[in-house]
């Protein structure tokens, strides 16, 4: 009997916790109506009331109830697709009231998607020859009518590649692009054609819409510029017909107003994205101004975001280094700019062309923890504050327990958390994999950049009006009081498997911002780029006042460490750095007064092992040095209780 009645009382607080947690102000739903009033959790049976359809209509009704109701608001999203045609902008309006908090959450048990995804429909196979495509290709493919331009196209596997070329190595400048004969053509469509251009330098690449293509010259433009010359590494053709050769492939030619497709085998829907930006949240923002007033106390929970378009580079954007991204772009799914106090929490992100999460601008202790994000075009998690100057607002955000992977499929340089002029966040227990290039990148700006000329790359965001005039040749003291990228905590995260593609990169990396960042916890493991350069962890670029301590670097290629000037490496373990090269600890830029190698462990299974790698003596102003930069020297370091253990050579080993 007493058994019966606990099991009893324990289904009845079950029952009542459940009642509980389903309990809601609003709720939305695909099944719902915008004429309903929205507390119903489903339709009634009359089909006369329910819950909202649109999350607009659930936002506008929390503007109202704030009018008569204290304390937090939820709305619950039921599970279903909710497409979208435009972004929803939550504004002042919206925050939450006090302490209270305004929560847009999943349903209980269920996962709810937004999308901005439109079914193509009315694909008919090509009959006879399609004049231009490969010959593997005819007989398979399938075309349909559309309207207006898109990007990226999906289907149930994700995102379906674009037809490209084979590489080729053209000469040329930024703008103009001097190619091999017969690799480009003056296509009737040429609009409709991009290049993929890896440039000059190893850790970056572009995405660049032709103009004009001089076939007897040998001569292209772009529209856009690349971020450095068109030489060197090489450079694909993007979206022709010539090039549609491998199931899963295709074009789109928006002068026919018809894309062509090779199936893949499973008969899914294809969708054509139709928004970048699904959410964004935004204060009121004062871009010249010493102020901004900030959206507060959002919370999204639990939702899906799928299907988003791919961003494209314009005249008037504002890069950060190297155009890893742009400053204050719309190039993500959720967007906070202007904003306190927010939280995005257990969020899917997937299968879109652009980057997950930014934080813009203005933005004070806001949380993005728990999401998945994975098989995104762009990166996973920006912070980008204002460029360099007096205005100092992104900080004292956190980014944590988020798994982050297969990132940066269209834009390659895109890493899987960024944070640029933004300082005191806490970054921690993140896991980042499977990405393009570098897993972790934490920037500023070098002071080279701060001369008053109008280049995309880093310049074009600094803000004249609070510096004033610069120094001819400005040093780091000089700058440092407007670079905001300081006292971040990176810790206890999980990165592997990053550099897939691109080079020169790393599992965490550290550039052109103020002191007091700190790197300590961190397991980087099996950093595997096809290109030699990279390193677990590097500062660059003249950067100081950087620790790093308690992390374990095992299996990255080429090196463990890379250090520049007085950064201070404790207590950390480096093993199994894998040739070639297979340098543990490298230094490249003095002076090296107040750096530290400290306590740490070198160890080797491998005979072909550096442990310690410094500038040769030469000529002088090569390599790292060409910039009139110190050679950096192991004697001005203090180095001490360090062990270096060669397994397969003991010769090696010291203590």
């Amino acid at each position: 009997m007493r058994q019966r009645m606990i099991l009893i009382l324990v289904l009845m607080a079950a029952s009542v916790c459940n009642a509980s947690m389903t309990t809601a102000d609003f709720y939305l739903s695909p099944k719902g109506s915008d004429a309903w009033s929205g507390t119903l959790a489903s339709p009634n049976a009359h089909r006369t009331d329910g819950p909202f359809a649109s999350l607009e209509r659930a936002r506008d009704a929390v503007r109202d109830l704030k009018k008569s109701k204290s304390g937090d608001i939820l709305v619950l999203v039921r599970s279903g697709t909710y497409s979208l045609t435009m972004t929803v902008v939550f504004g002042l309006g919206d925050s939450g009231e006090g302490d209270s908090t305004v929560t847009y959450a999943a349903y209980p048990g269920e996962t709810p998607v937004f999308s901005s995804g439109r079914e193509i429909k009315g694909w008919k196979k090509v009959s006879g020859r399609l004049p231009g495509l490969p010959e593997e290709a005819q007989g398979k493919v399938w075309s349909a009518n559309v309207s207006g331009r898109f990007l990226t196209l999906y289907d149930d596997e994700g995102m379906l590649p674009r037809a490209q070329s084979e590489r080729f190595v053209p000469k040329g400048s930024a703008t103009e692009l001097r190619f091999p004969e017969g690799k480009l053509k003056n296509w009737p469509n040429v609009e409709d054609v991009e290049i993929v251009v890896r440039p000059t330098r190893l850790w970056t690449m572009n995405v660049l819409p032709l103009i004009s293509v001089d076939e007897k010259a040998g001569i292209a433009h772009t529209a856009i510029p690349a971020t450095y010359g068109m030489n060197k590494i090489g450079c694909w053709v993007e979206n022709v017909l010539e090039e549609l050769d491998k199931e899963g492939e295709w074009v789109l030619n928006t002068k026919e107003g018809k894309v062509y497709l090779w199936p893949r085998g499973s008969k899914s829907p294809v969708m054509a994205p139709q928004l970048i930006e699904f959410i964004r949240v935004e204060g009121q923002v004062d871009k010249r101004g010493p102020e901004d007033i900030p959206v507060r106390n959002l919370c999204f929970r639990g939702l899906t975001f799928k299907h988003g378009e791919r961003y494209t580079l314009t005249k008037d954007d504002a890069g950060t280094q190297h155009d890893w991204d742009m400053f204050d772009k719309a190039n993500a799914l959720v967007r906070l700019r202007g904003t306190e106090n927010c939280v995005i929490e257990q969020c899917h992100f997937l299968h879109s062309g652009s980057g997950a999460v930014r934080v813009d601008l203005h933005g004070r202790e806001n949380t993005i923890s728990g999401n998945h994000i994975e098989h995104m075009g762009g990166g996973g998690i920006l912070l980008c504050g204002y460029g360099p100057g007096t205005k100092d607002v992104n900080k004292k955000n956190l980014i944590y327990n988020n798994n982050i992977h297969h990132v940066s499929r269209i834009y390659w340089h895109s890493p899987g958390i960024f944070l640029c002029q933004s300082g005191e966040n806490r970054v921690a227990n993140n896991l980042i994999h499977h990405t393009n290039y570098s897993g972790m990148i934490i920037s500023g700006m070098v002071p080279r950049f701060f001369v008053q000329q109008n280049k995309r790359e880093s310049s074009r965001a600094i803000r004249w009006h609070e510096i004033g005039k610069a120094p001819r040749n400005p040093t780091l003291e000089d700058v440092r009081p407007y670079l905001h990228t300081r006292n971040n905590l990176i810790e206890n995260n999980e990165i592997h498997h990053v550099m897939q593609i691109l080079g020169d990169g790393n599992g965490i990396y550290v550039r052109g911002c103020g002191p007091g960042n700190v790197i300590r916890g961190n397991y980087i493991h099996h950093l595997v780029s096809p290109i030699n350069g990279q390193s677990g962890m590097r500062t660059d670029g003249g950067q100081m006042d950087t620790l790093f301590t308690g992390n374990v670097l095992y299996k990255c290629k080429s090196q463990g460490i890379t250090l520049k000037l007085n950064n201070r490496f404790e207590n950390n373990i480096i093993a199994d750095v894998i040739a070639p090269r297979g340098i543990y600890l490298k230094i490249v830029e003095g002076p090296m007064t107040g750096a530290s190698n400290k306590r740490n462990i070198y160890y080797s299974s491998l005979p072909d092992c550096t442990f310690i790698s410094e500038p040769g003596v030469g000529a002088g102003r090569v390599g790292e040095d060409r910039r009139g930069r110190v050679a950096a020297r192991m004697k001005d370091m203090d180095s001490d209780y360090n062990i270096y253990y060669c397994k397969a050579d003991r010769s090696r080993s010291d203590g």
